[in-house]
């Protein structure tokens, strides 16, 4: 999926199970770089994918998230994924052993486990936080019996966990940039302004503060809330955003 539908399907996201119509008006602020015939190719593509309704009311066009589009975004930017955004500290790791002769160097393995969002945490392992996903269980029964090992750690007996976890993934970089992200919604969301009623100069800031935090959402691999609770995640930021859109 290209970055500009995952920036649509973001910002129809909703924050809980009540559809969120939007205006597509809006989504010229959080992909300003695509035409009118840009937008309504992207438009077409993820409606004819399912992953997007389209409506029309008194002249005015309207996009609403499907089930199958928000599993899509789950799928490519985990940090919007329940079982992510529940996480409790729960890790599973997987250890290379012996590669078997379907998949010499364990090439398949790897992109399958960096397809989930496992963490690559040196050669020959890789961490993944939660119950392994069907697909990995499925292709490590089928392929890799006897070549790989999957423990669950239960206890962190050595080393600072939220320091090594923290700089190795980057999360205590996210925290930073969530922390100053998270000011500037505040400093947007002062006043009685929509987002279509904003000044040019403020939909400017508007599209600063969104793009920052759509490029740290894709880097998230939906950690941050466990090592840093202090700092507001980046879907909890986005629904904050999301409140420009609600008012009238």
């Amino acid at each position: 999926m290209k970055e500009n539908a995952q920036r649509l399907l973001s910002w129809l996201y909703p924050s809980d199970k009540t559809a969120r119509w939007v205006k597509t008006a809006e989504f010229a602020m959080i992909a300003p770089d695509l035409t009118s015939g840009g937008l309504q190719s992207i438009l077409s593509f993820l409606q004819a994918r399912k992953r997007i309704r389209l409506e029309k009311i008194q002249n005015e066009s309207l996009a609403s998230i499907t089930t199958h589009g928000m599993r899509a975004l789950e799928a490519q930017i985990p940090v919007f994924s329940p079982s992510r955004r529940e996480w409790k500290g729960e890790w599973y790791g997987i250890f290379f052993l012996r590669a078997p002769k379907q998949d010499k160097n364990f090439r398949f393995l790897r992109r399958t486990l960096l397809g989930t969002h496992a963490l690559p945490a040196a050669r020959g392992m890789f961490l993944y936080p939660g119950e392994l996903p069907d697909r990995v269980t499925f292709e490590l029964h089928n392929t890799y019996e006897g070549g790989v090992m999957v423990v669950k750690l239960k206890d962190w007996l050595f080393g600072d966990e939220k320091e090594i976890i923290g700089s190795n993934f980057g999360l205590a970089d996210l925290a930073e940039t969530y922390s100053g992200i998270s000011k500037e919604i505040d400093s947007l969301l002062t006043g009685d302004s929509s987002l279509n009623s904003l000044t040019n100069q403020a939909k400017l800031r508007f599209f600063s503060v969104f793009d920052r935090l759509f490029s740290a959402l894709k880097l998230d691999y939906g950690l941050q809330h466990f090592y840093f609770p202090q700092v507001p995640n980046g879907v909890e930021l986005l629904f904050q955003l999301q409140n420009l859109s609600s008012r009238e």
